[in-house]
């Protein structure tokens, strides 16, 4: 294992060192082919640089277990400090996609030296995952997942020790649907606000009725999150603004949520805005669903790693996940690598980020372990079904 573990290192460092953006993974997805082809494995794209390759076991049929791992970048000039930052100026891989990729080489390598299992082995290297446009969708499209009975993934997570893994049944991650609403007044000189309609004071009353939302019309066990992340409106000092904008993010985990999130946003936005004799325009836009895990498959992974790798449950996280779409089609689960680094902890997404390499064996053993887990008991994706 110890050549093994050099070579993850290797692996990570080097797709550290060049993220790249969704669907523009070039460099990526050429050092991936060419590890993955190093091993004698035959190699697909799909969905411009997205990558997929079969390991077939020697105990003749089986289920088809797909293993993913998404291979883009952040815009964010990196500012981690590691020896091997991102050689690619204004482009880092923040959120340990780098780590995916090097666990689910490590993952293959280990499977083709053990391949004492009926069935096959689909690995999916996507691209695209933190979009705007995702990746796992346009994999699907394109049949990245016919004959697929059953997929697990994971997401390196740097709240977690590492050396772990965190996983839990149902609910695991958000979805995450985003808005903009417009307020149209009426402008007019700062001095005179009585002859106008302010859009910055309706706007801004919108935002704060906007949390009312969750405080009163969603049930206090129904975990949701309403965030405006940014408000553009104004010209000079002395003028009160004829329009305002503002634009922010949805986080539910169920439908019911999801669409009184939506219906209370438009009633509260339009009417704040009658209110002062204004308009507002509300757009909402559904994003990737809710990522949930099947209980069958968790139980049975969770059960794989007992004496191997210390596990934990977790709370479900806001954060969200295109693999939910993967699960939409198919039984699986989807877990949390723990990989906190020694010193202070940056969240993923920072340009600080960073993530402990001793998660990377861990990664591997979990992937290993499920997908002969699942290989071996064809009737937990049933269960699941």
């Amino acid at each position: 294992m110890a050549r093994l573990d050099t070579d993850l290192v290797t692996w990570r460092r080097s797709l550290h060192e060049i993220p790249e953006p969704g669907f523009a993974e070039v460099k990526t997805s050429a050092y991936v082919r060419e590890v993955l082809e190093g091993f004698g494995l035959r190699v697909k794209t799909y969905a411009k640089t997205g990558l997929v390759g079969e390991i077939v076991g020697k105990r003749g049929s089986g289920p088809v277990i797909a293993l993913r791992a998404d291979m883009d970048g952040l815009p964010l000039q990196e500012a981690s400090g590691e020896s091997f930052s991102s050689r690619h100026p204004g482009m880092m891989h923040a959120c340990g996609h780098d780590i995916h990729m090097a666990v689910l080489l490590g993952t293959a390598r280990a499977l083709l030296a053990q391949a004492d299992f009926p069935g096959r082995i689909r690995l999916v290297f996507q691209p695209s995952e933190e979009g705007p446009e995702s990746g796992a969708r346009a994999l699907i499209e394109e049949g990245a997942l016919t004959g697929v009975d059953g997929i697990i993934g994971l997401h390196v997570w740097s709240h977690e020790p590492a050396g772990t893994v965190a996983m839990r049944a149902g609910a695991m991650m958000a979805s995450a649907d985003t808005f903009e609403i417009e307020v149209e007044g009426r402008g007019g000189h700062g001095s005179e606000p009585h002859t106008a309609r302010d859009a910055i004071l309706i706007a801004s009353q919108i935002v704060v009725n906007l949390q009312q939302i969750v405080s009163r019309r969603l049930t206090p066990l129904e975990p949701c999150v309403v965030s405006v992340g940014r408000v553009e409106a104004g010209a000079a000092s002395n003028i009160i603004a004829e329009s305002a904008r503002m634009s922010g993010t949805v986080r539910t985990f169920s439908a019911v949520a999801q669409e009184t999130v939506e219906r209370e946003m438009i009633r509260i936005a339009t009417a704040t805005a009658a209110m002062h004799g204004a308009r507002a325009d509300v757009r909402y836009h559904r994003g990737v669903p809710a990522v949930i895990n099947d209980g069958p498959v968790i139980d049975a992974w969770r059960a794989a790693l007992r004496g191997t790798v210390a596990t934990s449950e977790p709370l479900p996280a806001m954060a969200s996940e295109d693999y939910s779409l993967y699960l939409n089609q198919v039984p699986g689960a989807f877990v949390f690598l723990g990989g906190r680094p020694e010193g202070e902890v940056f969240p993923h997404h920072s340009p600080h980020f960073r993530v402990s390499e001793d998660c990377l064996p861990v990664g591997v053993e979990t992937m290993v372990r499920g997908a002969r887990t699942l290989l071996a008991h064809p009737d937990v994706l049933e269960r699941a079904r």
